[in-house]
């Protein structure tokens, strides 16, 4: 219908409104809007700029001249801003926190401009009776109270406006400066100091109300404030006593106020009523006002206020430490802010609508986003800095992939916070979540996920991003960071000196007899070579009884790094008690620097294998996220140092598990039996000088190799430490005899180039060191893996062994023997062990098919019957039948039978 107006008669909507009422006869429901135009906006801004039509700005001098009872031209105005709206709705806050406003009506306004010392403005509404004459009546509202007419303009933002006020004359220039609370009886006051102020010896301010008295900031030139204080000793209904509000927020402005500035109040009327500065200028006069505010009492603190405000002070410098410290996402649709619970622990508060009050909820304990991260290792992928504090009060940082709160509604960032010590209250991890689902914090910290060596994308320079987060020849005005999850914390990744380290590994390596200390000092440098070169991850296990140093081989080469403590979870030492993940975790914290894992003992020799397998791949396992999508793998390219009372071999067989010949070759054995186990304690003492002195060697290193263009000779450290390889192994040996060289031909580049950049000590004997540790390989049990044929073999002669008689019977049975029964792992007779094709390769130990078991077996002659020449398998045997089984010879996999009698009696005697 209205459009149909719209377009007949040519109108516009509002006219065309009005027209289809007039139509329906109902001009009973046209209202003429009392200011006109369209909606006021209420935010101070906004009411002091309304347009002219909605103006009437003879409003605050009649709504003064009305309160002061004087004649409008004698009203002083002041020089803040002051605009008068014909009209402007009043409404009634929600009821709840999803409703609306309610509306009670439109009302003329005054508004008066507030400004700070700052030079930050807001407004004061004070709704009218109609020409001013006094305040509007507006009625009870819904709690049954009557409505208050003065009104704060709507805030926008979340800072505090407190302390702005309206003034007459120049605060800024006047040295003495009177404050009241109310803009009529700052107007009171005014009309009294009329010369004062024309004359800017006096500034008369209206902060309001007592709260914006507390909060008031004197200009700097202001050298003296007499508080026109209002005096509240009337006893109130429903309370039992005075509530005092103006003196005491006068006494606490005297104690805030600058020590520059001469504090007075004047307190008017008799003791015991309620009166305030106009009600003194209504019934005595603007000499009575003048001679109370001249005659007022300079104020002096007693000991109770000062202690009070000292406590006050430490109190608000706290919050202010915790706004700093754990800044607050800001959210368009969740006010979040700091303050006190009841009982006095700083918490994020929830403040919420609950009627006509604004409630704050606390919610969690301080949490906050310091900044945006860019992992630049991570395709550019963005992460959040986060500061929590932890249960003790301390600061904690973490690092987070916005990509996981999206996962199962945060449930995995959830879990850091609570990890990192965040408290919550009822849904309060929901809310924390909200906030960093929203944050979009201004600073970006460039960032690497892990340390090792790392190029930007727009440069070819490599640069060493340290385990403790120290950025080794990193670009220039590009700074760099390590991810706080993945950096050693302070105390555990540096302490003393690097040439207190320098003594405590000389004093190591001069000792005879103990190579394996020179293999661990040398050690803590060969990751970043491993890195660098783009070699696999590989090591070596010292093995031997306890007590003979193996563990401070480890604290040698970790100490290069950080603290070689067990007990520190930062360490790069740490025991082997561990799951294959937990241990992944531990490799790609460790990457191109040192991974070293004591206690070997602990492990299970199966998991041990998979351990072995998973490190010296150098790649995590592949995990899949919710989506079905693969998540980024660990990753990691660096040295182990392993240490066992056994060797691997024989902690893994012994076990139950598989031995084979990668194994060996991934993580040689070096066992350390005839060492000297009896270094004078002096020595050892100044060997455990590493405890104190750490974590300054392997960034020297890197740093000296970056500087003399090491980078750039990655080839020539390359032919170094294949020349080595060659040296060990020998120029034909084969493919695995060299790859189980390369962990000591590593070791030796390392520890020559140490001893070059003056690291490692001029008496260091790199290669008598590396020559004792490969003969102790060769000589080892772990090295027949490398040689599957012969290792098969014994393991093959082993198993037969270990069940002659037992699982494995002679076909013919003989008096006093059991028959076989069906569950025979084989037979024997006089010339042969037969052994079923199906237990052939366990009985090998798994080590090869079982083809190329049985051709091993063949070229050394141990098979001595066959069913023909194109099967080295014999399809029966004598005494037992039809059976597929292979008929190794007796000679050398059997027992010998006795050619003497059970019992016999022998010639001799004593003689």
């Amino acid at each position: 219908m209205f459009d149909i107006a719209c377009k007949v008669e040519a109108l516009d909507f509002e006219a065309a409104k009005i027209r289809c009422v007039e139509i329906l006869g109902r001009s009973d429901l046209i209202r003429q809007r009392i200011g006109g135009g369209t909606f006021q906006a209420s935010d101070a801004r906004s009411l002091l700029d309304a347009p002219s039509e909605r103006r009437d700005d003879t409003l605050p001098r009649a709504y003064l001249a009305h309160r002061l009872g004087i004649e409008q031209d004698a009203v002083p105005m002041p020089e803040t801003p002051a605009v008068g709206l014909r009209g402007l709705a009043y409404f009634d806050p929600p009821a709840s926190g999803r409703a609306k406003p309610s509306k009670v009506g439109e009302y003329p306004c005054a508004v008066f401009g507030t400004v700070d010392r700052e030079g930050r403005e807001h407004a004061h509404r004070i709704y009218l009776a109609p020409a001013g004459a006094g305040k509007a009546e507006l009625g009870p509202g819904p709690d049954g109270k009557l409505r208050d007419p003065k009104k704060s303009a709507k805030l926008v933002g979340e800072e505090s406006t407190a302390g702005r006020a309206v003034f007459w004359g120049d605060p800024a220039s006047a040295p003495w400066a009177i404050l009241a609370e109310g803009i009529e009886t700052a107007a009171a006051v005014a009309f009294a100091f009329q010369p004062e102020i024309a004359n800017r010896e006096v500034a008369v301010i209206s902060a309001i109300n007592a709260g914006g008295i507390e909060a008031f900031k004197p200009w700097d030139a202001t050298r003296r404030i007499t508080v026109a204080a209002d005096r509240d000793e009337a006893i109130k209904a429903g309370r039992e006593a005075p509530s005092q509000r103006g003196e005491q927020a006068a006494r606490t402005f005297g104690i805030r106020a600058p020590v520059q500035v001469c504090v007075s109040i004047a307190l008017p009327g008799e003791p015991g009523t309620a009166t305030d500065w106009l009600d003194v200028h209504g019934a005595d006069g603007t000499e009575a006002v003048r001679a109370g505010i001249l005659t007022a009492e300079t104020f002096t603190p007693v000991a109770e206020e000062v202690e009070a405000e000292r406590k006050r002070a430490e109190d608000l410098e706290e919050l202010r430490r915790v706004e700093r410290d754990y800044p607050l996402p800001r959210l368009d649709t969740l006010d979040l802010r700091y303050q006190r619970t009841v009982g006095g622990k700083i918490r994020v508060h929830r403040r919420v609508q609950v009627g006509d009050a604004v409630e704050a909820q606390p919610v969690a304990s301080p949490f906050g986003v310091v900044a945006r991260l860019r992992f630049v290792d991570q395709d550019d992928a963005y992460g959040l800095r986060i500061a929590v504090e932890d249960m003790g009060g301390r600061r904690r940082e973490i690092d987070i992939d916005r990509g996981t709160l999206a996962k199962q509604a945060g449930a995995e960032i959830r879990a850091l916070l609570f990890d990192a010590g965040l408290r919550t209250e009822d849904d309060g991890e929901l809310v924390a979540v909200r906030c960093l689902k929203a944050a979009d914090p201004v600073q970006e910290i460039t960032v690497v996920r892990a340390p090792g060596w790392h190029t930007l994308a727009d440069q070819d320079d490599r640069f060493f991003v340290c385990p403790s987060g120290q950025i080794v020849g990193g670009p220039d005005g590009n700074p760099l960071e390590l991810s706080a999850g993945a950096r050693i914390a302070a105390p555990v990744a540096k302490g003393g000196t690097l040439e207190g380290w320098k003594a405590a590994v000389a004093a190591a390596v001069a000792v005879p007899g103990c190579q394996h200390w020179a293999l661990g000092a040398m050690a803590g440098f060969a990751g970043p070579l491993i890195a660098l070169l783009g070699l696999d991850t590989c090591g070596i296990n010292i093995s031997g009884r306890t007590s003979g140093g193996k563990t401070t081989a480890q604290r040698l080469a970790v100490s290069a790094w950080s603290r070689a403590a067990l007990d520190q979870r930062d360490s790069l030492l740490q025991t082997a008690r561990a799951t294959a993940n937990g241990v992944e975790a531990m490799a790609s914290r460790a990457d191109a620097t040192i991974l070293a894992l004591d206690e070997l003992g602990h492990v299970n020799g199966v998991e041990l294998g998979k351990i072995i397998y998973s490190v010296a791949s150098g790649v995590g396992k592949s995990r899949m996220t919710p989506t079905g999508a693969l998540r980024p793998s660990l990753t990691w390219s660096t040295f182990v140092l392993l240490s066992a009372e056994k060797s691997l071999e024989e902690k893994v067989r012994g076990d139950g598990g598989d031995w084979f010949g990668g194994m060996a070759v991934r993580m040689p054995d070096v066992d350390i039996t005839g060492v000297d186990r009896a270094v004078d304690a002096s020595v050892r003492a100044t060997i455990h000088g590493v405890d104190q002195h750490y974590g300054h060697a392997g960034p020297a290193f890197v740093a000296a190799l970056i500087e003399q263009g090491g980078l750039r000779q990655a080839e020539g450290i390359r032919d170094l430490v294949n020349q080595s390889v060659i040296a060990l192994a020998g120029a034909g040996a084969d493919a695995s005899l060299s790859r189980a060289a390369e962990p000591f031909a590593v070791l030796a580049a390392a520890g020559t180039l140490a001893k070059e950049f003056g690291i490692l000590p001029e008496t260091l004997d790199v290669h008598g060191a590396i020559r004792w540790a490969w003969a102790r390989f060769r000589n080892s049990s772990d090295a027949m893996a490398l040689d599957p044929e012969a290792q098969a073999t014994a393991a093959l002669r082993t198993w037969i062994l270990e069940r002659w008689d037992s699982t494995i019977y002679p076909t013919e049975l003989t008096e006093g023997r059991q028959p076989p029964s069906r569950d025979s792992f084989g037979w024997y007779d006089d010339d042969a062990v037969y052994i079923p094709r199906h237990r052939l390769v366990e009985a090998a130990g798994n080590a090869l098919k079982e083809m190329e078991v049985a051709r091993a077996l063949d070229r050394q002659g141990f098979i001595v019957k066959r069913k023909s020449e194109r099967h080295l398998a014999v399809a029966y045997v004598a005494k037992l039948g039809k059976t597929d089984a292979y008929a190794l010879s007796r000679e050398e996999f059997g027992r010998i039978a006795r050619i003497e009698p059970l019992f016999a009696v022998y010639a001799g005697g004593r003689a």
